[in-house]
């Protein structure tokens, strides 16, 4: 690769980025509008910042190394996430689009009344989205070392720059930037598969798995469908774009469409991790597989471009991310209630120093996709129960959804102390539904009680 035009790109289109960026947001009063984008975003915005979130460090580099050691297997973590927003597009995302909410946790307070719920629901929100988002910033650390830039300095400007434009515009911001960044990126990454399968040759004979280690990825293969689908129905940055959508028919369409061509850009990566493997290359310390593939089967100018359209799609969904993780903290712990200072500028700063402590994090882990799906079975375990329920019933009880919530956490740590053969993942939302299960017991039977002592 050609390191000169690779920097003259990448800080060109991060110049272009901030200038979308600050001409969407000059419209933002309030945080509505922060937040929501003023619930107007119509289809094709709408269905390329939905790709934009998904298709990020995980898909792109992650699922490149993972296919370096496993092969075609490791498609079901991509394809997790592309039926995940087929789900939503199926009816969910049009459920989700009716409440009159900022975030999901929100829905959990109209339904089951209870606003202690809604801040655990929160937290753990927080939580999950927050190790996502030092995800995405480890990916951009193993994609610049893998091109030899190590130096910690530019790292940390560039991504000073992404978090400056986020900030300023919030969800306005993020999605026109998502338009720019979703379309640069599917168009360079479908191009350089097609160039690598039509000049590369021996490449339609590479290996299907790796067998020599299939036996070891057995175990990660529920965990990598399942996770991020079920993620995708009580993921905050994804339902911010619900709650933003300007119909819930909108939502529905866009979602669906998001879905497919998730699936069809999912392929890429996984492909160039088993053709990374197939041809024996020498993968750098921390570095990224995929990059490497890349460099090894392209041209430099090529590959540089490529290498823009991978912190491209990196950034896309860091930008979601930060805006989620802020609206959690400003809409559902009024942490936007600061009197010296407007609302506005107080989300402005939270958002700030998310994003610094997250790069502060992504020094002290490696690993992209085990860090992702860890953050994602936490969510799942406690909140897919309870907020399933709450989008298909009006009136909730309460004492059901704390006990699928404290079912759920107890077998999210359980199964990693004492491992069985069952999938944990599954068995932890199978204890949180009988959590639930003894919620509507008890509520039954205390009704029964009460209904004898009245008579």
């Amino acid at each position: 690769m050609n390191l000169s035009i690779f920097i003259c790109m990448l800080f060109g289109l991060q110049l272009f980025y901030w200038v979308v960026g600050r001409r969407t947001s000059k419209g933002v009063a309030d945080e509505q509008d922060y937040f929501l984008a003023g619930k107007n975003v119509q289809f094709f915005p709408l269905m390329m910042t939905f790709v934009g979130v998904i298709v990020g460090g995980g898909v792109v580099l992650g699922s490149a190394e993972e296919a370096f050691l496993y092969g075609w297997p490791v498609f079901l973590y991509p394809l997790g996430g592309a039926l995940g927003l087929m789900v939503l597009g199926s009816g969910i995302g049009r459920r989700l689009a009716q409440f009159p909410v900022t975030t999901v946790a929100q829905i959990c307070e109209i339904v089951y009344g209870s606003s202690t719920l809604k801040k655990a629901a929160s937290l753990l929100s927080i939580v999950s989205l927050f190790m996502i988002l030092v995800g995405q910033i480890i990916a951009s650390s193993k994609f610049l070392v893998s091109l030899g830039i190590s130096s910690t300095p530019l790292f940390v400007l560039f991504w000073m720059i992404v978090i400056f434009y986020t900030v300023q515009g919030g969800l306005k911001a993020v999605i026109s930037t998502d338009l720019v960044q979703a379309i640069l990126f599917s168009a360079v990454f479908l191009f350089c598969f097609g160039y690598v399968l039509y000049f590369e040759p021996g490449v339609s004979s590479t290996p299907l798995l790796q067998l020599e280690n299939l036996s070891s990825v057995s175990s990660k293969l529920t965990g990598w469908l399942l996770m991020p689908l079920f993620f995708m129905v009580i993921e905050q940055d994804i339902a911010q774009r619900c709650f933003a959508g300007s119909s819930p028919k909108t939502v529905s369409r866009a979602a669906f469409a998001a879905g497919i061509c998730t699936m069809i850009l999912s392929i890429v990566p996984v492909f160039f991790g088993v053709l990374a493997y197939s041809m024996q290359l020498e993968i750098p310390t921390r570095g990224s597989v995929l990059m490497s593939a890349i460099i090894a089967t392209t041209n430099p100018v090529l590959s540089a471009l490529v290498g823009c359209a991978i912190l491209a799609a990196i950034i896309s969904t860091a930008t979601a991310l930060i805006n989620a993780i802020s609206s959690n903290l400003s809409s559902d712990f009024n942490i936007g209630a600061v009197k010296s200072l407007s609302s506005i500028s107080v989300v402005r700063w939270i958002s700030c120093l998310i994003s610094v402590a997250a790069i502060l994090f992504a020094f002290y882990f490696d690993n992209i996709v085990d860090v992702l799906i860890q953050s994602y079975e936490l969510s799942v375990s406690c909140l897919f129960i309870p907020v399933i329920v709450a989008l298909f019933n009006k009136k909730g009880n309460v004492v059901s959804a704390w006990l699928a919530m404290l079912g759920g956490a107890f077998g999210f740590v359980l199964f990693r102390i004492y491992p069985i053969e069952f999938p944990r993942e599954v068995a932890s939302i199978l204890l949180s539904l009988f959590g639930y299960v003894c919620g509507e017991v008890i509520a039954y039977f205390r009704q029964n009680l009460e209904s004898v002592y009245e008579k």
